[in-house]
């Protein structure tokens, strides 16, 4: 285990990469084998980063792609990086080729931003999936990945202090001790919630880098997956498979201080027929006052939510309820009529930062169904709406076409992605005036002063100052989507 703290004049993310040119007969004559493949610089005051290169031919060459980054041969095995400041308000990459014959590896050079007068703004690329920013702000988590000498992938929980700029990576540790394959979320004491993809459940991480597995709860046949936390970690939400014969319903679960109790589920499933797979809790507002999820059978996915009362908790009601209609209609099926109701309501899928952080407001998509002309498929519509938990009144955004409700804030400015798949630009929108308050991009610019890359919001705390979103990030290994966040700049 290491703390590595990264606030100097240089942050770094390391792994071994290796290239390698053979002949007919297999034998390996031709290779580049670099220390590092990606580095991350400030924007000034940076010292020259030294990179080791092992290569055959011994003969190697270097090639910076961009003026602002030297990349020199200082020795044989040598490759000495050195970069100008960065007096631009966004972030700048460039590639440097080291050549080896025919042999050649790229490495990526990141430069940071200066510090605005209100905000800085930095990519949290190196995150594997996707990462999760704290309820108000304080931490950004999520987890790197590297190769072990093996070839096998090694991962490392990465968690980012955001009022002090220090990164704290722990491990890297094998696969085959901890196989994290999701970020959940993290609370503002520093907690960082994965998924255990082998055997399922949850790791808990600290910030000393003690990692826990979620205890199973009793009742319950599968390990409980955590999917949010209140500002204050008093509450956990999520969900587990309970321990039945035959049955097995998926069950929505509340943690209060580490101690988990079962949320009551609706009467009726999303189409008003008996619940035959479960539900789970998918968020909570970070006062832990609102908890909401989603239903999961077939493609249904309804969303509705409880107010957090303890032991004393509700059943749930659907999100948009003063929306919402259910209409049976026959469909064909191999020639034969059969029932079938189709829905016109609020939809969720797994997104977990779907409400303001006093639960004032929902964000979800509004989704309706109406039988195709043959009458053998149900054709859906999707837009962006959100709900107000206090008026109990739904607002639909039909003005993006096809969208979702991502988040909102509690004085209802409602943050929307435009598409349904791979979504990679978004809009912001004046709930309470109805007006449009353009692009992610412009909106950012119009309140933080500074550009950044197309794409959404996925959270911003209570007070404004941090923003954490999503972008579309194209490589030479496809389209990517990346974290990044806005926080305040830092103290002098």
């Amino acid at each position: 285990m290491r703390k590595n703290v990264f606030a100097g004049s240089m942050l770094l993310l390391a792994c071994v990469a290796l290239v390698a040119c053979t002949t007919d007969s297999g034998e390996e004559v031709q290779y580049v084998k670099i220390g590092q493949n990606l580095c991350s610089f400030l924007a000034e005051g940076n010292q020259p980063l030294e990179i080791d290169v092992k290569a055959s031919p011994a003969e190697w060459t270097v090639e910076a792609g961009a003026t602002w980054v030297k990349a020199e041969r200082t020795d044989d095995r040598v490759l000495t990086v050195t970069v100008e400041d960065n007096g631009m308000d966004s972030e700048r990459s460039a590639v440097l080729t080291v050549t080896a014959g025919q042999a050649v590896q790229e490495i990526t050079v990141r430069q940071l931003s200066q510090d605005g007068a209100f905000a800085r703004f930095r990519k949290v690329d190196y995150f594997s999936q996707n990462g999760a920013m704290s309820p108000s702000g304080r931490y950004v988590g999520g987890y790197t990945v590297s190769i072990a000498a093996d070839d096998s992938f090694l991962k490392s929980p990465t968690i980012i202090d955001l009022e002090t700029d220090e990164v704290y990576e722990f491990g890297p540790y094998p696969e085959t001790l901890y196989f994290m394959t999701q970020t959940m979320c993290i609370s503002d004491q520093g907690l960082l919630f994965i998924v255990d993809g082998n055997q399922g459940g949850t790791f808990v991480c600290d910030l000393e880098g003690n990692i826990t597995k979620l205890e199973a709860v009793e009742g319950f046949r599968s390990e409980p997956t955590i999917q949010g936390t209140s500002a204050d970690g008093v509450y956990w939400v999520g969900y587990a498979r309970e321990d039945v014969i035959g049955k097995g319903l998926c069950k929505p679960l509340l943690w209060t201080d580490g101690v988990a109790q079962e949320l009551p589920l609706p009467d009726l499933n999303y189409r008003n027929e008996e619940i035959w797979y479960g539900v789970m809790a998918r968020g909570i507002s970070a006062n832990g006052e609102i908890i909401y999820g989603t239903s999961w059978e077939n493609s249904d996915f309804g969303m509705l939510y409880w107010r957090n009362e303890g032991a004393n908790t509700a059943k749930p009601r659907w999100v948009g309820d003063d929306v919402r209609e259910v209409t049976s209609v026959k469909l064909i099926r191999d020639g034969e009529e059969y029932d079938y109701n189709v829905v016109n309501g609020f939809t969720c899928q797994a997104q977990l930062t779907k409400v303001s952080p006093s639960g004032k407001w929902i964000a979800g998509t509004y989704r309706t169904e109406t039988p195709a002309d043959d009458r053998q498929s149900v054709v859906c519509v999707q837009t962006a709406a959100f709900y107000n938990t206090e008026t109990e009144t739904s607002v639909i955004v039909e003005d993006y076409g096809e969208s979702s409700g991502i988040h909102v804030t509690d004085d209802g400015i409602g943050f929307i992605g435009i598409g349904t798949l791979g979504i990679s630009s978004g809009a912001v929108y004046d709930l309470n005036t109805g007006t449009d308050l353009g692009s992610t991009q412009e909106w950012v610019y119009d309140n933080y002063g500074i550009i950044i890359p197309a794409g959404y919001i996925n959270r911003i705390s209570a007070d404004g100052k941090f923003v954490f979103g999503t972008s579309a990030q194209a490589s030479a290994m496809g389209t990517s989507f990346i974290n990044w966040y806005i926080a305040p700049p830092l103290e002098k």
